[in-house]
């Protein structure tokens, strides 16, 4: 498999890259682009490495095949009603996935389905950083408080 590099921003694009070999080093070309109409926070990639699941001001995730860039599914990332998606976290097992609001919630949603299987509260600032334990068994978390 070719060594390829995804990137997302606020310019609310998705780059799909991959490396070339070529006589002065290796090259990233870009393959696909994707222009969305929301502001990308984050992404993570599924443990088959075939999807990228993006982080949406929206509310939103949206996963895409990482070989052809097509959107493969969109689901709400957040049960609220307000606020942005900040963070989102693939398990190592990639059944679930882990998003963090802005309104300092989190969810854990099916990453097949896209069906909310628990929603938690308890930070009293923003979620910077998540992840799943090796086992899948447990979720940490990082927030400003």
């Amino acid at each position: 498999r070719d060594i390829q590099m995804i990137s997302c921003g606020a310019d609310k694009s998705i780059y799909f890259r991959s490396a070339q070999q070529a006589s002065d080093g290796l090259h990233f070309v870009r393959t696909h682009h994707v222009a969305e109409k929301t502001t990308l926070y984050d992404m993570d990639i599924d443990i088959t490495q075939k999807y990228v699941a993006v982080a949406c001001q929206d509310r939103n995730v949206r996963v895409y095949n990482t070989m052809n860039g097509k959107q493969k599914k969109c689901y709400k990332g957040s049960q609220s009603d307000e606020g942005s998606l900040l963070k989102v976290h693939v398990d190592p097992s990639g059944t679930f996935l882990a998003t963090s609001c802005s309104d300092k919630s989190i969810s854990v949603i099916d990453f097949y389905s896209g069906e909310c299987v628990a929603k938690m509260f308890g930070h009293s600032e923003i979620v910077t950083g998540m992840k799943f334990t090796y086992d899948c068994r447990h979720l940490i978390t990082v927030s400003g408080d």
